[in-house]
């Protein structure tokens, strides 16, 4: 489980490097706010006050300052105060260009709405401040994002994605050296693989965490492989065991003053007490742990504590309040469904009350006599941040090209090399053949007929190699001049469904018996290039089929192939989904299939460029999205968002 507050990834050893803040009492006191993180929120709080206090009106000190607050608001579970901070604070920061606040804000405002229950808006921020983090190339800071991210996805039971993140991030803190981030990523690991089922792997990461952290002295990790591991001897039944581990997380817990990871530990306590056939003892537990997760606002774990009374209270005897703590438990979880919404209206709400304030602020500066100077050291400034943000999006491009050159050459020279090999073979037979033309024409005897034939029929069978070779070099080139075709188009307004129909006749007109379903939505019209998004929906009912006609070959009779073509209007944004009930995309396979020349169709049968083309012209060419989610054995779903309106 996911109750620990990440550690804030943003502001790590080299964010002060990288960031916009002066050397001073302020960058100081700063520094030391981020020693005292996550073990003491006291102190953060009390160092955010005196940055403040110094800040002397810098609006980038003050929402420095700002963001500290609210993340050790957050630490003392008062969540909704953090989010207000945290939100404010990004608001002020964004305008000022320093991404290494940015970062802060968004890695601290993803943790207090994973707390809340609001797992989409975290993950939302979660992924934007990876995207921060490899633009400043601090890969400290992206570890910490990753391994927030595998204890996300772990809440929202997808642990393949845990794993991955979990993964990357062991690997960049293991080449740091960093041992309190390699006991942090443990316990994403950890929780990953036990949610898998893999135990034995589980423990061994717990235990890892455990030995670093105390190591390190990191309090809160350690308590959490406390916890976890706590859970794991639950699990097996060694019901003891785990009584001690979680009494000896919460122990640490309540010292951090961290009451939302008290609560959880505090209900693991009460459930094992209900399995050891000790209810009576559980109630308290776990009324302690309601009242805490209460005066938080954190109603998922609320939820949890009321669901484990209600079960401690049957086993005790007391169904009256059985029925009300169950009743209670599904209350809170309707109100959780629609959290999320909740969430991103206030969040507006509160961004556009800040961006207000700063107009306000603005227009008072902008009376005084020395906002001439200032200004144009904040335009200088600007042009500068300008100048280097260009740079590094030209620097991924032509790496991303260079990528893409590479592969190009490796996947052309493969089959180019075939082709030479097989004309060398078809050069030595015919020869051979001339030889022995000749040899007859000399002695007068008739050539061996069958030497002849099989020599010939080796030739042929060569000569079809050479052709299907040739051709698989064709289709890689064909692909991308068909794509560098599409880019650089004009967008105009164009009607998404007409353009999907055209897509399905072209790509599943002559595909018999494939049913089509078409769920469509209310669309306006959207800015394309109609061109280049057809193509990404062709390649996606091309691989449709595919998948859904090899189903029906394994399945026999009774299987209807069926693709399903589904639109809706979500705002700002419109999404386009592609659906099938075919063989399915492997767990492992489904985080590359957007790579260059992945495919996971057999040898021969796929260039592995198009859904690498699709991506790039739904993300770099409109600034959209493209996922893929999948079973195997029970088909694939793409999902595309494209905004409503082209860039300017």
């Amino acid at each position: 489980m996911a109750e620990d507050v990440p550690l804030p990834a943003p502001i790590t050893r080299d964010a002060f490097a990288s960031g916009m803040l002066a050397p001073g009492p302020v960058a100081d006191r700063l520094r030391e706010a981020l020693a005292s993180i996550p073990d003491r929120p006291d102190r953060v709080l009390a160092l955010a006050h005196e940055a403040r206090d110094l800040a002397d009106g810098d609006p980038l000190v003050l929402a420095f300052a700002q963001a500290y607050e609210g993340f050790a608001r957050h630490m003392l579970s008062e969540h909704e105060e953090a989010l207000d901070l945290l939100t404010r604070a990004l608001t002020a920061i964004e305008p000022l260009g320093d991404l290494s606040g940015r970062s802060l804000a968004l890695g601290a405002l993803s943790s207090v709405h994973v707390s809340l229950g609001h797992y989409d808006e975290a993950l939302d921020l979660a992924h934007e401040n990876l995207r921060v983090a490899r633009a400043l190339g601090a890969r400290e800071q992206e570890a910490w994002v990753r391994s927030g991210l595998g204890n996300t996805y772990i809440e929202l039971d997808q642990p393949d994605r845990a794993l991955e993140h979990g993964e990357a991030a062991l690997r960049i803190f293991a080449d740091l050296d960093h041992a309190g981030g390699q006991a942090r990523a443990h316990t994403a690991l950890g929780g990953a693989l036990r949610t898998l089922g893999r135990f034995e792997e589980a423990k061994a990461h717990h235990e890892a965490a455990l030995r670093l952290a105390r190591e390190e002295g990191v309090l809160l990790t350690e308590a959490r492989a406390l916890h976890d591991l706590g859970i794991l001897a639950h699990q097996r039944g060694a019901d003891d065991e785990a009584l001690a581990f979680f009494r000896d997380a919460l122990r640490l817990r309540t010292g951090s003053g961290n009451r939302q990871s008290q609560a959880t530990t505090l209900i693991a306590i009460g459930r094992t007490l209900t399995a050891m056939g000790r209810p009576g003892d559980a109630r308290p537990a776990l009324e302690e742990a309601l009242g805490i997760a209460e005066t938080a606002g954190a109603e998922p774990r609320a939820a949890e504590a009321h669901a484990a009374l209600a079960d401690a209270c049957e086993a005790d005897g007391d169904p009256a309040a059985a029925l009300a703590h169950l009743r209670a438990f599904q209350g809170l979880r309707e109100a959780l469904l629609s959290a999320q919404a909740r969430s991103r209206i206030q969040t507006v709400e509160i961004r556009a009350e800040a961006e207000r304030a700063q107009q306000e602020a603005e227009m008072a500066r902008i009376r005084t006599d020395e906002l001439g100077a200032a200004n144009e050291e904040l335009s200088e400034t600007l042009r500068e941040l300008r100048s280097a943000q260009t740079q590094l999006v030209q620097a991924e491009k032509m790496a991303s090209l260079g990528r893409l050159s590479a592969g190009l050459a490796h996947e052309i020279q493969n089959p180019l090399n075939f082709v030479a090999n097989f004309a060398a073979l078809n050069a030595d037979l015919a020869m051979d053949l001339l030889a022995t033309v000749d040899e007859a024409r000399t002695t007068g005897e008739a050539p061996d007929r069958e030497a002849v034939r099989e020599d010939l029929e080796a030739i042929v069978d060569n000569t079809r190699r050479v052709r299907d070779h040739a051709r698989r070099a064709e289709a890689i080139v064909r692909g991308l001049m068909g794509h560098v075709r599409d880019v650089g188009g004009e967008r105009r307004p164009t009607d998404v469904h007409e353009l999907m129909e055209r897509a399905v006749s072209n790509s599943l007109g002559q595909a018999d018996g494939v049913r089509v379903e078409r769920h469509y939505g209310d669309l306006l019209p959207v800015e394309l290039e109609a061109a280049s998004i057809q193509r990404v929906i062709v390649n996606l009912l091309e691989n449709a089929r595919w998948a859904v006609e090899r189903h029906a070959e394994a399945a026999g009779d009774g299987f209807v192939p069926t693709v399903r073509l589904s639109t809706e209007d979500l705002g700002d944004v419109v999404q386009i989904r592609v659906e099938d009930n075919g063989v399915g995309i492997p767990a492992a396979h489904c985080a590359r299939v957007f790579e260059p020349f992945f495919t996971s169709k057999p040898a021969g049968t796929g260039t592995g460029l198009g859904l690498s083309l699709a991506y790039d012209i739904v993300t770099e060419g409109h600034g959209g999205t493209l996922q893929v989610f999948s079973r195997l054995g029970q088909g694939a779903t793409f999902v595309m968002t494209l905004p409503r309106r082209g860039e300017e």
